[in-house]
């Protein structure tokens, strides 16, 4: 009996130990082919609710399980990439993912990150994909709404995100302050729901 007690101890400290290393922090720098940044790009865990967006430099952070695969939707084209594949960053690696893309502008200085780069190739697949469907940086009352009644009567799902926070279910078009946007871009995500993303950026965001 004491045999078994042990037993079921250590079986429940190692199921504890396990589930606080089955996931990984991934710190990565989204760049095409030319080395220039990728910003705006989607990166999701495939099959849960966590997904981020690169900033304007290309930089992104996201948890994911280690046997999660990581998708990637820059611009219009999908990828995918499992963690297995890129195994466990060392502390405070930036991990750089080239994909085969032209360059999003022409005045960006390259800046030396510490890391590895993963040259990422397209899966012909059925997998999501963004649709960038505005981007402005004035007007902001008009256009937000008329996108919003737009996706609203077609019964689309929408996500607003505000300086890289996804605001909860609740959050209404009314709750906006328009006065102190720095500029919007509304992404399509084209998954088994329909989803509009407003990505909207304040003035305080440095």
């Amino acid at each position: 009996m004491k045999t078994k007690l042990l037993l079921i101890g250590l079986l429940i400290s190692l199921t504890g130990f396990s589930q606080s290393v089955d996931s990984v922090l991934i710190k990565g720098l989204i760049i095409s082919k030319d080395n220039y940044p990728l910003p705006y790009a989607t990166i999701r865990v495939s099959n849960t609710d966590k997904v981020v967006n690169s900033d304007l430099s290309g930089q992104f952070e996201i948890w994911s399980p280690i046997e999660g695969i990581l998708e990637f939707s820059c611009i219009s084209e999908p990828y995918r990439l499992s963690i297995n594949s890129i195994g466990v960053p060392e502390e405070g690696e930036i991990i750089k993912f080239k994909f085969d893309l032209k360059k999003p502008r022409s005045n960006y200085k390259s800046r030396k990150l510490k890391g590895r780069t993963i040259k990422v190739k397209k899966y012909h697949s059925n997998q999501f994909s963004d649709l960038i469907l505005a981007y402005y940086d004035s007007d902001f009352e008009r256009i937000t709404q008329n996108h919003f009644k737009d996706h609203i009567n077609q019964n689309h799902k929408i996500i607003f995100m505000i300086d890289g926070q996804i605001m909860d279910d609740n959050f209404e078009l009314s709750d906006l302050d328009y006065s102190s946007l720095n500029k919007i871009v509304i992404l399509r995500i084209l998954d088994s729901v329909d989803k509009i993303i407003f990505m909207i950026s304040t003035k305080g965001k440095k």
